[in-house]
């Protein structure tokens, strides 16, 4: 793998623990709503990298998501319940940034920055073992 792959796929990390401490930081400032939306990114920027690590990539959301299914999911690469996190992400992001009115509980924030950091850490070790 080139360098520059290497250098762009740990860039991809670090963004993904940054937006997981935003994520936190809004969660404290009671902003769930952002908060949310912190976290569903720091879940797809790790699952980008672990998609990239193994020499793929999609051009939309729904499009990683089905290539994070298909390509490490299925092939048992990791555990599924990383593609049940990364869905349940994207579906709460998408509620949260669309629906005017929705309300989104306090626990299932808290529940959400769980999983976020729980797929980091394990995208971490899965990134590791191919660069």
């Amino acid at each position: 793998m080139e360098e520059k792959i290497k250098k762009f796929i740990k860039e991809e990390l670090a963004v993904s623990e940054r937006r997981l401490e935003a994520a936190k930081v809004l969660l404290e400032r009671r902003m769930l709503e952002d908060s949310v939306n912190r976290a569903y990114y720091s879940i797809f920027y790790a699952a980008k990298a672990m998609l990239n690590s193994l020499g793929y990539d999609a051009k939309t959301h729904s499009g990683m998501i089905s290539e994070f299914g298909l390509r490490i999911i299925k092939e048992k690469l990791a555990d599924k319940g990383m593609g049940v996190t990364l869905r349940r992400a994207f579906e709460l992001r998408e509620t949260s940034d669309y629906q005017i009115g929705a309300i989104i509980e306090e626990s299932e924030v808290e529940s959400l920055l769980k999983g976020a950091k729980t797929f980091l850490e394990d995208a971490e070790k899965f990134v590791s073992k191919r660069l």
